[in-house]
């Protein structure tokens, strides 16, 4: 769930920003109804989107093998639109009379459409294709894991709109002429982010050739442009909305008239409540894509260890050892040198699961316990301890063991011929 969560807030964040970007710079200063403008928008917006759906169906399909074919185009045309827009901006706030109904309203409104429609398209194939994962191998069709992995996909979702919309009503209050300066900055990160990819894209394809600093440069924003970038683009919104936030909580004007004395501090409850909401709501963010980034990247560590007896016929473990029900792990040294992972448990029903630390699909690559359950380090698939010691899907690979006398032996033919298993 955490990790569909995490994947598609990093995502889907900065196009649903751009959008919010759009709306509070483009909107005219008075809004009665929906404006045509907003309807064009959100149309390129599911434009792109569609867009970006389709050709992720493609490429999972294997219809579509050369992604670069699009991938180019596409940034091309992302890089270029936002420019334009940067600049109808950067003039708007010149000139006010240029503004969204003015001379540049239709060359600013068009450039919006198609740098949204680009922005959906470029950010949401990589998320439309986690769709694929729902289900692991082995697990059934309907299960609590896949529902789990459903909402936090979904989830995901529904917190970068209500980011959005948060950022929109906020902005919407704060000082315009700030406001505008601030956002024409954040659609430069914008830029610069499709700008990045683009360059390191035909980098990658040697279209062309980035050496030196500048390599160095393309390679650091290449890979800090879904943690610090993303971070920076959403903290821009709150510099407009902290000066909004100090004038509201600042002592209202006298005012002669009760009534509009009254309105004017209901309106400053209204903007405190918008702006507090923002910071909730990029603290939130800050929180996803620091502290779950680093849960959902944290590799897990294999136990040590545990102590045993090895006599000439084997190795022995005394069953109350296991008695705790928890996976245990032991290591035998190999004639050859090879070190040979074994792991047992006692399941539910007074058995016991023992099997190899490695499995036929993933190979050694080990076990450990989470939530009662037995994951695969490799794969993260959870097992059932019941099925500890039977063959099949990423199970552990079993091996013969006989238990007499309280105590659980395992043969030194049995260890040394699973030692291929570790080479």
């Amino acid at each position: 769930m955490l990790e569909r969560f995490v994947s598609v807030v990093g995502g889907a964040t900065l196009p649903f920003l751009l959008y919010a970007a759009a709306a509070v710079i483009l909107a005219p200063a008075l809004i009665e109804g929906w404006p045509r403008s907003s309807r064009q928008r959100l149309a390129a917006a599911l434009v792109g989107t569609a867009g970006a759906v389709v050709f992720a169906v493609l490429r999972a399909l294997a219809v579509v093998t050369d992604r670069t074919a699009v991938t180019v185009p596409t940034l091309i045309v992302c890089v270029v639109a936002d420019l334009v827009l940067l600049g109808c901006v950067l003039a708007m706030a010149r000139q006010p009379r240029w503004g969204a109904s003015g001379r540049l309203g239709v060359l600013a409104q068009a450039a919006a459409c198609v740098a949204l429609a680009g922005a959906f398209f470029r950010a949401v194939p990589e998320v439309i294709l986690q769709l694929a994962a729902f289900i692991e191998p082995g697990e059934e069709v309907v299960s609590s894991e896949m529902l789990l992995r459903v909402l936090g996909f979904a989830g995901a979702w529904a917190c970068v709109a209500v980011l959005s919309f948060l950022y929109y009503r906020a902005a919407r209050r704060a000082p315009v002429v700030l406001t505008r300066a601030s956002l024409a900055l954040f659609i430069a990160v914008v830029a610069c982010v499709h700008l990045l990819q683009l360059l390191r894209l035909l980098n990658g394809t040697q279209r062309i050739h980035i050496t030196g600093t500048g390599f160095r440069l393309l390679s650091w924003g290449a890979n800090n442009l879904e943690g610090i970038i993303l971070l920076a683009a959403a903290a821009i919104w709150l510099v407009p909305l902290a000066v909004e936030l100090a004038r509201a909580v600042g002592r209202a004007p006298a005012q002669a008239n009760p009534a509009r004395l009254r309105s004017v501090k209901a309106d400053r409850r209204r903007s405190r409540r918008w702006v507090l909401a923002s910071v909730g709501a990029f603290t939130a963010l800050v929180l996803t894509r620091t502290v779950a980034v680093a849960k959902v990247n944290e590799v897990p560590t294999l136990s040590e260890p545990e102590p045993y007896d090895l006599s000439a016929d084997g190795a022995r473990i005394p069953t109350s050892l296991l008695a705790d029900g928890h996976l245990h792990r032991f290591v035998y040294g190999a004639s050859g040198g090879t070190q040979v992972r074994w792991i047992a448990l006692l399941k539910n029903g007074g058995a016991y699961g023992v099997g190899l630390d490695a499995c036929e699909s993933c190979g050694p690559s080990g076990y450990y316990e989470a939530d009662g359950k037995v994951i695969c380090k490799r794969c993260d698939v959870a097992i059932n301890p019941a099925t500890v010691g039977f063959k099949g899907g990423c199970n552990p690979i079993p091996i013969e063991y006989t238990v007499e006398d309280g105590t659980m032996l395992i043969t030194t033919e049995v260890l040394e011929a699973s030692a291929k298993v570790f080479d």
